[in-house]
């Protein structure tokens, strides 16, 4: 069995993609390498949205190292094939020529860019993106973020789908959610998602190796697709000035609103 990791380079997706490379599978790795993990605040925006920017960010990197350690790339694909790439070159001919030599069953996306053409011609059947965020309700850039801006902790999760030229916009395999607990602050909640969809996959790719058919589900709606661009740092305001980072509290106390979405669980139907 033939499988072919397409990652970003943050630990988080090194995190996930672990789990494949210790699953016995024939392997090979594309990487893409991402922009750092803790940005710069924008230019001209007000003294206190630039301190919640930069706290955020230094805090989720404290939460994700605590979670996932210090994981290079150079590290984990040691021992099989490997190309590295830019945003720029990722569906160039190269890492298409790279994709096409490899000859791969099943490809599992998490962490680069949208896979466009020429290298999405050349991919198989089962061509899986991992996506923190649910389908079709939270699709695109900060879609751990955004449902906490909306007060809606319980729609913080991860999708698993097939990729098309949109974004999440792929038919679904199986999508997950952690269990919130007291005391969660949004990046407790983030670090959670990735461990569930972890296990989760590890489950997959289980299935998948003892040769069970993946079955998928189309998305029934459009939702929300949410841009990079739409994300502001006053946005965040929301988040540490008005409620303090304690949103999951709030909700489990039953101060919010009470929608759970409905999942599609791949594991629920075997």
């Amino acid at each position: 069995m033939k499988i072919l990791i397409i990652s970003g380079s943050h630990s988080r997706h090194l995190f996930v993609h672990e789990s494949i490379l210790k699953s016995g599978a024939d392997c090979a790795a594309v990487v893409m390498e991402r922009e750092s993990a803790i940005p710069f605040p924008p230019v001209n925006i007000a003294k206190h949205d630039r301190q919640n920017f930069k706290n955020h960010f230094e805090e989720r990197s404290r939460v994700e190292k605590k979670a996932y350690g210090e994981i290079k790339p150079k590290e984990i694909f040691d021992g099989i094939p490997t190309m590295y790439c830019t945003a720029e070159s990722l569906n160039s001919i190269n890492v298409t020529n790279f994709a096409k030599k490899f000859s791969p069953d099943m490809v599992f996306i998490f962490g680069p860019d949208l896979i466009r053409n020429p290298l999405l011609n050349v991919l198989p059947v089962n061509r899986i993106n991992l996506h923190l965020g649910l389908s079709p309700w939270f699709r695109g850039s900060a879609t751990l973020f955004w449902p906490f801006y909306f007060l809606q902790p319980q729609f913080a999760g991860s999708t698993f789908h097939q990729i098309l030229p949109e974004a999440d916009a792929g038919d679904i395999l199986h999508q997950c959610r952690p269990k919130l607990e007291i005391g969660d602050g949004i990046h407790d909640v983030g670090v959670k998602v990735v461990i569930q969809a972890k296990n989760d996959l590890i489950r997959l790719i289980d299935s998948y190796m003892t040769n069970e058919s993946l079955s998928y589900s189309k998305q029934k709606s459009t939702g929300r697709l949410f841009l990079t661009s739409d994300f502001e740092p006053s946005h965040l305001r929301v988040i540490y000035d008005t409620f303090q980072n304690k949103i999951v509290d709030s909700y489990l106390n039953g101060e919010l609103g009470r929608k759970i979405p409905n999942l599609i669980s791949y594991f629920e139907h075997k």
